[in-house]
């Protein structure tokens, strides 16, 4: 009997234990079970210590360049701003990667308790439906009241993120850069900035006063050579020679003077004036047989003749002069196997400077 009152005993005691051991084990799981406004919470927390983390790393990188910037010693100005667009381009990256987790984080949280009506088009969705209509339609109800909850929690913690701090002012990047003095403009600047512009031919020139050379693209400027380059203050005088050319037709010589400044809002020089001091047709000599030249009186006026015999049209530059000391340009076009006259009034004489095709 004493045995069996000490079993019961150890038995009692035993259940005990298990209840014990049963309820500890339940309010653990509890306690490590949140949940879903908990969940939504913890997220709109992580999210926004995600943008606090982004707004540090943007002033660090602020701060930085602005402490090193002497010692990165930028040749130009336009290497000085691709090095902090690299600096912001590299905090933004890590940025949306980090955004990117949680992103995922909150979908798969989401994806606990679906509500997407579009489900139901499932063909396994609507089995189970078909098999039990009242408990899908229970674990549904309960479905959009977690998703609420979890809705809610992220939304009310995102909304309560810590202000930014106030970034600073970027313009103190753009003064700094503005003190950086680009070198002598080059080339492909060059050829740029006469985009447009007008070569205008000087007075007594071949083709007339005012006629002029308009460069439509950087393509049709063939070679610059600058001759001359002077300093002074923030302007640069270029003296440069340019070969021009627009499709097959002749190539022009020009010597122009350049004025480019240097402006704060541009990170190079830019072209702000060209003065023309003489352009003319290349001479290539190539078209010289072309044409055969007829002088002939009429009516107290001289006239020129000129017979192309090759099948190209052709432009024809020349001088003339009437007491042998002042000499006048012209030029004449001629078409493909056609003749022109030129009217040159009373002269002594006359020479061809150049053929070329036109």
């Amino acid at each position: 009997m004493k045995v069996t009152i000490n079993r019961a005993k150890a038995h009692s005691l035993m259940s005990k234990v298990f209840c014990s051991m049963m309820i500890a084990i339940a309010i653990v799981s509890f306690e490590s079970c949140d949940s879903p406004k908990s969940k939504g919470e913890k997220l709109g927390q992580e999210y926004c210590e995600c943008q606090k983390e982004y707004v540090e790393a943007q002033e660090k990188a602020y701060q930085e360049f602005l402490a090193k910037f002497d010692s990165y010693s930028f040749k130009t100005r336009s290497d000085a701003r691709q090095k902090w667009q690299d600096l912001q381009d590299e905090t933004t990256r890590k940025f949306e990667e980090r955004k990117g987790q949680i992103e995922d984080k909150i979908k798969k949280a989401q994806s606990e308790f679906p509500t997407d009506v579009s489900n139901l088009l499932d063909p396994k969705i609507l089995q189970k439906y078909a098999k039990n209509p009242q408990k899908y339609l229970k674990e549904f109800e309960k479905n959009q009241k977690k998703a609420s909850e979890f809705n809610d929690g992220l939304r009310n913690a995102a909304n309560q993120c810590v202000e930014s701090p106030i970034i600073p002012d970027y313009s103190a990047i753009d003064k700094k850069i503005a003190t950086i003095t680009p070198a002598q403009p080059d080339v492909q600047s060059l050829k740029n900035g006469l985009q447009g512009r007008r070569i205008t031919e000087p007075a007594n020139g071949y083709f007339g006063q005012g006629w002029s050379w308009q460069i439509n693209s950087p393509e049709e400027i063939k070679e610059v050579k600058i001759e001359k380059a002077e300093k002074s203050g923030d302007d640069y005088a270029l003296d440069v020679h340019l070969i021009l050319q627009r499709g097959e037709s002749a190539k022009y010589e020009a010597n122009v003077k350049i004025i480019c400044v240097l402006k704060p809002e541009n990170d190079d020089w830019t072209v702000d004036f060209i003065e023309t001091k003489d352009i003319q047709i290349a001479k290539t000599g190539r078209y010289d047989n072309c044409i055969t030249t007829e002088q002939t009186k009429n009516w107290g006026s001289t006239y020129l003749t000129f017979t192309n015999s090759c099948d190209v049209n052709l432009i024809i530059g020349g001088e003339i002069t009437s007491d042998g000391v002042e000499w006048t340009k012209f030029s004449q076009s001629v078409s493909a196997n056609n003749t022109g006259s030129h009217s040159v009034g009373n002269i002594k004489e006359y020479r061809i400077n150049f053929i070329e095709r036109w």
